[in-house]
Protein backbone atom coordinates (compact mmCIF):
# COMPACT_ATOMS: atom_id res chain seq x y z
CA UNK A 1 0.00 0.00 0.00
CA UNK A 2 1.52 3.19 -1.00
CA UNK A 3 0.84 6.42 1.17
CA UNK A 4 0.28 9.50 -0.86
CA UNK A 5 1.22 13.21 1.02
CA UNK A 6 -0.01 16.00 -1.02
CA UNK A 7 2.47 19.00 -0.94
CA UNK A 8 2.43 21.87 0.54
CA UNK A 9 0.11 19.89 3.37
CA UNK A 10 1.38 20.33 7.09
CA UNK A 11 1.30 17.13 9.15
CA UNK A 12 0.89 17.80 13.35
CA UNK A 13 2.29 15.19 15.14
CA UNK A 14 0.92 15.14 19.35
CA UNK A 15 3.87 13.76 21.60
CA UNK A 16 2.67 13.33 25.20
CA UNK A 17 0.00 16.10 26.87
CA UNK A 18 1.75 18.78 27.42
CA UNK A 19 2.73 19.23 23.54
CA UNK A 20 -1.13 18.84 23.11
CA UNK A 21 -1.77 21.83 25.50
CA UNK A 22 0.44 24.21 23.58
CA UNK A 23 1.33 26.47 26.56
CA UNK A 24 3.79 29.43 25.78
CA UNK A 25 6.57 29.64 27.56
CA UNK A 26 6.29 26.44 29.39
CA UNK A 27 9.66 24.47 27.67
CA UNK A 28 11.38 27.53 29.54
CA UNK A 29 10.24 27.08 32.66
CA UNK A 30 11.18 23.37 32.34
CA UNK A 31 14.65 24.41 31.89
CA UNK A 32 14.57 26.90 34.44
CA UNK A 33 13.84 24.04 36.52
CA UNK A 34 16.51 21.82 35.90
CA UNK A 35 19.04 24.46 36.46
CA UNK A 36 17.34 25.49 39.84
CA UNK A 37 17.58 21.42 40.94
CA UNK A 38 21.16 21.11 40.37
CA UNK A 39 22.68 24.59 41.79
CA UNK A 40 20.69 23.11 44.83
CA UNK A 41 22.43 20.18 45.11
CA UNK A 42 25.16 21.39 44.47
CA UNK A 43 25.08 22.95 48.55
CA UNK A 44 24.70 19.02 49.39
CA UNK A 45 27.78 16.75 50.47
CA UNK A 46 28.86 13.75 49.07
CA UNK A 47 28.84 11.08 51.25
CA UNK A 48 29.49 8.38 49.41
CA UNK A 49 29.62 6.68 45.84
CA UNK A 50 25.88 6.45 45.33
CA UNK A 51 25.51 9.91 46.47
CA UNK A 52 26.87 11.87 44.37
CA UNK A 53 25.09 15.02 42.87
CA UNK A 54 24.97 18.02 41.11
CA UNK A 55 28.02 19.41 39.10
CA UNK A 56 31.66 19.53 40.54
CA UNK A 57 34.89 19.83 38.61
CA UNK A 58 38.69 19.27 39.54
CA UNK A 59 40.70 21.83 40.43
CA UNK A 60 42.54 22.33 37.30
CA UNK A 61 45.79 22.58 36.94
CA UNK A 62 46.60 21.37 40.69
CA UNK A 63 44.76 18.71 40.58
CA UNK A 64 44.62 16.36 36.95
CA UNK A 65 42.33 13.42 36.10
CA UNK A 66 43.47 10.04 36.28
CA UNK A 67 44.00 8.88 33.13
CA UNK A 68 43.22 5.29 31.99
CA UNK A 69 46.49 3.22 30.54
CA UNK A 70 45.10 3.37 27.05
CA UNK A 71 44.57 6.84 26.97
CA UNK A 72 46.12 7.91 23.67
CA UNK A 73 46.55 11.28 22.64
CA UNK A 74 49.92 11.77 20.20
CA UNK A 75 52.86 9.65 19.77
CA UNK A 76 56.29 9.22 21.24
CA UNK A 77 59.25 7.43 20.83
CA UNK A 78 61.08 5.44 22.84
CA UNK A 79 65.27 4.71 24.50
CA UNK A 80 67.01 2.45 27.09
CA UNK A 81 68.25 5.21 30.09
CA UNK A 82 70.75 2.27 30.61
CA UNK A 83 72.68 1.83 26.86
CA UNK A 84 71.12 5.31 25.93
CA UNK A 85 69.98 3.27 22.45
CA UNK A 86 66.89 4.01 21.02
CA UNK A 87 64.16 1.25 20.28
CA UNK A 88 63.41 2.67 17.21
CA UNK A 89 65.46 0.53 14.15
CA UNK A 90 63.64 2.62 10.96
CA UNK A 91 61.62 0.31 10.04
CA UNK A 92 59.08 2.96 8.05
CA UNK A 93 56.07 0.54 9.18
CA UNK A 94 54.44 3.54 11.63
CA UNK A 95 54.85 5.92 7.98
CA UNK A 96 53.24 3.26 5.79
CA UNK A 97 50.08 2.61 8.10
CA UNK A 98 49.42 6.56 8.80
CA UNK A 99 46.57 7.63 7.24
CA UNK A 100 47.22 11.11 7.29
CA UNK A 101 51.12 10.69 6.42
CA UNK A 102 52.16 12.71 9.03
CA UNK A 103 55.37 10.57 10.22
CA UNK A 104 58.71 11.33 8.51
CA UNK A 105 62.06 9.33 9.26
CA UNK A 106 65.55 8.44 7.81
CA UNK A 107 67.67 5.44 8.49
CA UNK A 108 70.72 6.11 9.61
CA UNK A 109 74.16 4.74 8.11
CA UNK A 110 77.22 3.66 9.10
CA UNK A 111 79.61 6.32 8.35
CA UNK A 112 82.74 3.77 7.54
CA UNK A 113 80.81 1.56 4.80
CA UNK A 114 78.04 3.43 4.17
CA UNK A 115 75.87 0.50 4.61
CA UNK A 116 72.34 0.92 6.61
CA UNK A 117 71.96 0.17 10.10
CA UNK A 118 68.96 -0.98 12.06
CA UNK A 119 68.60 2.89 14.23
CA UNK A 120 66.91 6.28 13.04
CA UNK A 121 68.80 9.23 12.11
CA UNK A 122 65.66 11.66 12.34
CA UNK A 123 62.13 11.07 12.98
CA UNK A 124 59.51 14.17 12.72
CA UNK A 125 56.05 13.71 13.22
CA UNK A 126 53.35 16.87 12.58
CA UNK A 127 51.53 17.08 15.58
CA UNK A 128 48.75 19.96 13.71
CA UNK A 129 47.35 16.79 11.37
CA UNK A 130 47.92 14.03 13.37
CA UNK A 131 44.11 12.12 14.29
CA UNK A 132 45.40 10.61 17.31
CA UNK A 133 44.66 7.16 15.98
CA UNK A 134 47.37 5.02 17.33
CA UNK A 135 47.98 2.76 14.30
CA UNK A 136 51.67 3.25 14.84
CA UNK A 137 52.25 2.13 18.20
CA UNK A 138 49.89 -0.95 17.30
CA UNK A 139 51.97 -1.64 14.34
CA UNK A 140 55.23 -1.26 15.71
CA UNK A 141 57.54 -4.57 15.69
CA UNK A 142 59.68 -3.30 18.53
CA UNK A 143 57.44 -1.35 20.48
CA UNK A 144 59.44 1.87 20.16
CA UNK A 145 56.63 4.31 19.58
CA UNK A 146 54.14 4.90 22.10
CA UNK A 147 50.92 7.22 22.38
CA UNK A 148 51.76 9.47 25.33
CA UNK A 149 49.22 10.96 27.98
CA UNK A 150 49.85 14.47 27.33
CA UNK A 151 47.17 16.95 26.12
CA UNK A 152 48.38 20.23 27.31
CA UNK A 153 49.48 21.23 23.22
CA UNK A 154 48.05 24.62 22.76
CA UNK A 155 50.38 26.71 21.39
CA UNK A 156 49.88 29.98 19.23
CA UNK A 157 53.68 29.00 17.36
CA UNK A 158 52.20 26.62 14.03
CA UNK A 159 55.63 25.66 13.90
CA UNK A 160 56.79 24.29 16.92
CA UNK A 161 53.34 21.37 16.28
CA UNK A 162 56.25 19.99 13.45
CA UNK A 163 57.64 17.77 16.44
CA UNK A 164 61.34 16.38 15.88
CA UNK A 165 63.29 13.65 17.14
CA UNK A 166 64.90 15.58 20.47
CA UNK A 167 61.23 16.57 21.12
CA UNK A 168 59.80 13.06 21.06
CA UNK A 169 62.27 10.86 23.16
CA UNK A 170 60.88 9.28 25.89
CA UNK A 171 62.77 7.19 28.77
CA UNK A 172 61.21 3.69 29.07
CA UNK A 173 60.54 4.83 32.80
CA UNK A 174 57.83 7.25 31.61
CA UNK A 175 56.28 5.02 29.52
CA UNK A 176 56.47 2.64 32.17
CA UNK A 177 54.92 5.15 35.11
CA UNK A 178 52.36 6.41 32.58
CA UNK A 179 51.16 2.32 31.16
CA UNK A 180 52.72 0.04 34.27
CA UNK A 181 50.23 -3.25 32.70
CA UNK A 182 51.03 -2.51 29.29
CA UNK A 183 54.97 -2.00 28.84
CA UNK A 184 54.92 -5.07 31.42
CA UNK A 185 53.54 -7.27 28.70
CA UNK A 186 55.94 -6.48 25.80
CA UNK A 187 59.30 -5.45 28.00
CA UNK A 188 60.89 -8.96 28.05
CA UNK A 189 60.33 -9.03 24.04
CA UNK A 190 61.47 -5.03 23.26
CA UNK A 191 64.38 -5.33 25.36
CA UNK A 192 65.39 -8.71 23.21
CA UNK A 193 64.99 -7.07 20.49
CA UNK A 194 67.14 -3.93 21.33
CA UNK A 195 70.15 -5.90 22.61
CA UNK A 196 70.35 -7.50 19.24
CA UNK A 197 69.77 -4.43 17.52
CA UNK A 198 72.50 -2.42 19.46
CA UNK A 199 75.23 -5.59 18.21
CA UNK A 200 75.01 -3.75 15.07
CA UNK A 201 74.97 -0.08 15.83
CA UNK A 202 78.19 0.98 15.54
CA UNK A 203 79.97 4.03 17.88
CA UNK A 204 77.15 6.15 18.85
CA UNK A 205 74.41 5.73 16.23
CA UNK A 206 71.63 4.73 17.27
CA UNK A 207 71.59 6.71 20.88
CA UNK A 208 69.20 9.52 22.25
CA UNK A 209 70.61 12.75 21.01
CA UNK A 210 70.32 13.91 24.41
CA UNK A 211 72.43 11.11 25.69
CA UNK A 212 75.31 10.91 22.95
CA UNK A 213 77.32 13.29 23.27
CA UNK A 214 77.16 12.29 27.51
CA UNK A 215 78.33 9.12 26.51
CA UNK A 216 81.08 9.83 24.20
CA UNK A 217 82.37 12.42 26.99
CA UNK A 218 82.37 9.50 29.48
CA UNK A 219 83.90 7.05 26.87
CA UNK A 220 86.68 9.35 26.37
CA UNK A 221 87.10 9.94 30.42
CA UNK A 222 87.30 6.09 30.64
CA UNK A 223 90.05 6.27 28.14
CA UNK A 224 92.35 9.00 29.66
CA UNK A 225 91.33 7.32 33.32
CA UNK A 226 92.94 3.77 31.35
CA UNK A 227 96.06 5.48 30.05
CA UNK A 228 96.83 7.50 32.84
CA UNK A 229 96.49 4.13 35.32
CA UNK A 230 98.79 2.14 32.82
CA UNK A 231 101.54 5.27 32.86
CA UNK A 232 101.90 4.62 36.52
CA UNK A 233 102.31 0.94 36.43
CA UNK A 234 104.85 1.52 33.68
CA UNK A 235 106.14 4.14 36.14
CA UNK A 236 106.06 1.85 39.44
CA UNK A 237 107.56 -1.27 37.34
CA UNK A 238 111.26 -1.97 37.49
CA UNK A 239 113.10 0.23 35.28
CA UNK A 240 115.47 -3.04 33.58
CA UNK A 241 113.54 -5.52 31.41
CA UNK A 242 114.32 -9.22 32.87
CA UNK A 243 116.19 -11.43 30.81
CA UNK A 244 113.51 -13.06 29.80
CA UNK A 245 111.65 -10.09 27.43
CA UNK A 246 114.67 -9.60 25.27
CA UNK A 247 114.86 -11.54 21.70
CA UNK A 248 116.35 -14.54 22.01
CA UNK A 249 119.22 -15.83 19.42
CA UNK A 250 118.72 -18.65 17.29
CA UNK A 251 121.19 -20.94 19.33
CA UNK A 252 119.18 -19.54 22.56
CA UNK A 253 115.87 -20.46 20.71
CA UNK A 254 117.42 -24.06 19.84
CA UNK A 255 118.78 -24.78 23.76
CA UNK A 256 115.98 -23.57 25.16
CA UNK A 257 113.37 -26.11 22.68
CA UNK A 258 116.02 -28.99 23.26
CA UNK A 259 115.68 -28.08 26.92
CA UNK A 260 112.03 -28.22 27.16
CA UNK A 261 111.64 -31.38 25.45
CA UNK A 262 114.16 -33.15 27.80
CA UNK A 263 112.31 -32.30 30.96
CA UNK A 264 109.03 -33.12 29.41
CA UNK A 265 110.04 -36.83 28.33
CA UNK A 266 111.77 -36.74 32.27
CA UNK A 267 108.46 -35.17 33.51
CA UNK A 268 106.99 -38.28 31.79
CA UNK A 269 108.97 -40.78 33.24
CA UNK A 270 109.29 -38.88 36.77
CA UNK A 271 107.20 -41.53 38.33
CA UNK A 272 108.78 -44.76 37.57
CA UNK A 273 111.17 -46.13 40.44
CA UNK A 274 114.69 -45.23 40.79
CA UNK A 275 116.90 -47.20 38.18
CA UNK A 276 119.21 -49.38 38.89
CA UNK A 277 122.78 -48.37 38.90
CA UNK A 278 123.86 -49.66 36.07
CA UNK A 279 120.97 -48.05 33.88
CA UNK A 280 120.89 -44.59 32.34
CA UNK A 281 119.03 -41.91 34.79
CA UNK A 282 116.08 -40.05 32.95
CA UNK A 283 117.92 -37.00 31.90
CA UNK A 284 120.37 -39.67 30.18
CA UNK A 285 117.34 -41.40 28.08
CA UNK A 286 115.63 -38.20 27.21
CA UNK A 287 118.95 -36.44 26.21
CA UNK A 288 119.34 -39.57 24.04
CA UNK A 289 115.58 -39.67 22.70
CA UNK A 290 116.47 -35.43 21.59
CA UNK A 291 120.10 -36.88 20.05
CA UNK A 292 117.88 -39.67 17.64
CA UNK A 293 115.23 -37.22 16.52
CA UNK A 294 118.08 -34.89 15.46
CA UNK A 295 120.03 -37.07 13.79
CA UNK A 296 116.81 -38.52 12.03
CA UNK A 297 115.72 -34.82 10.73
CA UNK A 298 119.34 -34.29 9.97
CA UNK A 299 119.47 -37.25 7.42
CA UNK A 300 116.12 -36.60 6.04
CA UNK A 301 117.47 -32.94 5.19
CA UNK A 302 120.34 -34.79 3.50
CA UNK A 303 122.87 -33.01 6.12
CA UNK A 304 125.40 -35.00 8.10
CA UNK A 305 126.03 -34.59 12.30
CA UNK A 306 128.48 -32.55 12.22
CA UNK A 307 131.55 -32.97 15.48
CA UNK A 308 131.83 -31.27 17.99
CA UNK A 309 134.23 -28.37 18.72
CA UNK A 310 137.11 -28.82 20.66
CA UNK A 311 137.16 -28.04 23.93
CA UNK A 312 139.15 -25.25 24.05
CA UNK A 313 137.04 -23.47 21.14
CA UNK A 314 132.72 -24.11 22.49
CA UNK A 315 130.91 -22.01 20.53
CA UNK A 316 127.97 -19.97 22.58
CA UNK A 317 125.47 -22.94 21.02
CA UNK A 318 127.41 -25.80 22.68
CA UNK A 319 127.80 -23.54 26.29
CA UNK A 320 123.92 -23.40 26.15
CA UNK A 321 123.00 -26.37 25.08
CA UNK A 322 125.23 -27.71 27.83
CA UNK A 323 123.42 -25.81 30.34
CA UNK A 324 120.32 -26.75 29.28
CA UNK A 325 121.12 -30.09 29.47
CA UNK A 326 122.17 -29.45 33.47
CA UNK A 327 118.97 -27.81 33.78
CA UNK A 328 117.04 -30.68 32.35
CA UNK A 329 118.84 -32.97 34.11
CA UNK A 330 118.16 -31.02 37.48
CA UNK A 331 114.49 -31.07 36.56
CA UNK A 332 114.49 -34.79 36.55
CA UNK A 333 116.26 -35.55 39.39
CA UNK A 334 113.62 -33.30 41.83
CA UNK A 335 110.23 -34.94 39.72
CA UNK A 336 111.81 -38.15 40.44
CA UNK A 337 109.66 -38.28 43.53
CA UNK A 338 112.89 -38.30 45.79
CA UNK A 339 114.93 -40.14 43.29
CA UNK A 340 118.52 -40.39 44.34
CA UNK A 341 121.06 -39.12 41.66
CA UNK A 342 122.78 -41.42 40.19
CA UNK A 343 125.08 -39.05 38.34
CA UNK A 344 126.41 -36.65 40.52
CA UNK A 345 129.67 -36.43 38.32
CA UNK A 346 127.97 -35.89 35.02
CA UNK A 347 127.57 -31.85 35.53
CA UNK A 348 131.19 -31.18 35.84
CA UNK A 349 131.69 -33.53 32.98
CA UNK A 350 129.40 -31.11 31.21
CA UNK A 351 130.91 -28.10 32.45
CA UNK A 352 134.63 -29.36 31.40
CA UNK A 353 134.22 -31.99 28.90
CA UNK A 354 137.60 -34.21 28.14
CA UNK A 355 140.35 -33.36 25.41
CA UNK A 356 138.87 -36.31 23.12
CA UNK A 357 135.29 -34.17 22.76
CA UNK A 358 134.88 -35.90 19.54
CA UNK A 359 132.43 -38.32 18.46
CA UNK A 360 133.58 -41.91 18.38
CA UNK A 361 133.81 -44.03 15.41
CA UNK A 362 131.07 -46.29 14.11
CA UNK A 363 133.13 -49.35 14.77
CA UNK A 364 134.29 -48.78 18.19
CA UNK A 365 132.38 -49.43 21.56
CA UNK A 366 131.70 -47.16 24.03
CA UNK A 367 132.75 -49.40 27.16
CA UNK A 368 136.38 -48.86 27.59
CA UNK A 369 138.18 -47.35 30.23
CA UNK A 370 138.99 -44.25 28.55
CA UNK A 371 135.21 -43.87 27.59
CA UNK A 372 133.21 -40.95 28.40
CA UNK A 373 130.39 -41.39 30.75
CA UNK A 374 126.85 -41.94 29.90
CA UNK A 375 125.32 -38.98 30.60
CA UNK A 376 128.55 -36.79 28.51
CA UNK A 377 127.56 -38.49 25.73
CA UNK A 378 123.94 -37.19 25.89
CA UNK A 379 125.43 -33.59 26.33
CA UNK A 380 127.62 -33.75 23.35
CA UNK A 381 124.52 -35.32 21.47
CA UNK A 382 122.58 -32.45 22.71
CA UNK A 383 124.67 -29.76 21.80
CA UNK A 384 125.55 -31.11 18.08
CA UNK A 385 121.80 -30.90 17.57
CA UNK A 386 121.61 -27.42 19.03
CA UNK A 387 124.58 -26.45 16.86
CA UNK A 388 122.45 -27.90 13.76
CA UNK A 389 119.24 -26.21 14.56
CA UNK A 390 121.43 -22.55 14.91
CA UNK A 391 123.18 -23.30 11.76
CA UNK A 392 119.85 -24.00 10.01
CA UNK A 393 118.28 -20.84 11.40
CA UNK A 394 121.40 -18.58 10.39
CA UNK A 395 120.85 -20.23 6.77
CA UNK A 396 117.53 -19.08 6.56
CA UNK A 397 118.27 -15.98 7.78
CA UNK A 398 120.63 -15.45 5.41
CA UNK A 399 118.47 -16.64 2.56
Amino acid sequence: MTVKIERGQIVTVERGQRAARRIPGLGLLDGMAVVWKHWAGSFRKNQGFHDIHGVFTFEYPEERPKLPEAYRNMPILLYDEETGHELCTSCFQCERICPPQVIHMTQAKDPATGKPVPAVAEFVIEYDACMSCGFCAEVCPFDAIKMDHEFELSTADHRRLTVFKEQLNRPISYYERIAPTMWAEVREGAMKKLQGNIKRRPDVIGMAPNLAEKIAARRRELEAAAAAAAAAAAQEAPAAAPAEGRKLTPEEKAAKLAAIKAANAAKKGGGAAAPAPDAAPADEKAARLAAIRAKNAARQAGEAPAAAPAPDAAPADEKAARLAAIRAKNAATKGADGAPDTAPASEAAVEHPPAANTAAPSGEAATGTGAAPADEKAARLAAIRARNAAKKAAEQQGE
